[in-house]
């Protein structure tokens, strides 16, 4: 009975040990990355040094961007609040598909996941 005792004493005692170990074993697994990459944005600033458009923004940066921008609130960006932020302006044309000299959300979203077309800068400034 005294050597059972023993046995049981001793595979608790190695169970604990096991337990203390794993909890202090440091850890191999790889490091995460944020699912939107913020590395190269500017603090403050959501998809380029300018403020303005850039193709390296989520749709939701984007939305946010353009209700930044849209200054006098009536849901287009007029040219001149397309550039108050530092944009060149010469996505503007390309980014306005109906041709009615405005940009809707709409129009400034999808803009944004595209590439700029030959002849035009990301954020207007070769960014």
């Amino acid at each position: 009975m005294r050597s059972l005792t023993l046995v049981f004493s001793s595979m608790a005692a190695l169970g604990m040990a096991a337990g203390a170990f794993a909890q202090n074993a440091p850890t191999t697994n790889p490091p995460t990355r944020p699912a939107t990459s913020t590395a190269n944005k500017p603090a403050g600033q959501l998809g380029n040094s300018g403020g303005g458009l850039s193709m390296h923004m989520t749709p939701r940066e984007a939305r946010m961007a353009f209700r930044n921008m849209d200054t006098n609130h009536d849901g287009y960006l007029d040219k001149s609040e397309f550039m108050r932020n530092g944009d060149s302006g010469q996505r503007f044309a390309g980014c306005d598909t109906n041709h009615d000299g405005k940009l809707s959300e709409a129009e400034y979203v999808a803009c944004s996941q595209r590439p700029p077309t030959s002849g035009e800068a990301e954020d207007g400034q070769g960014h």
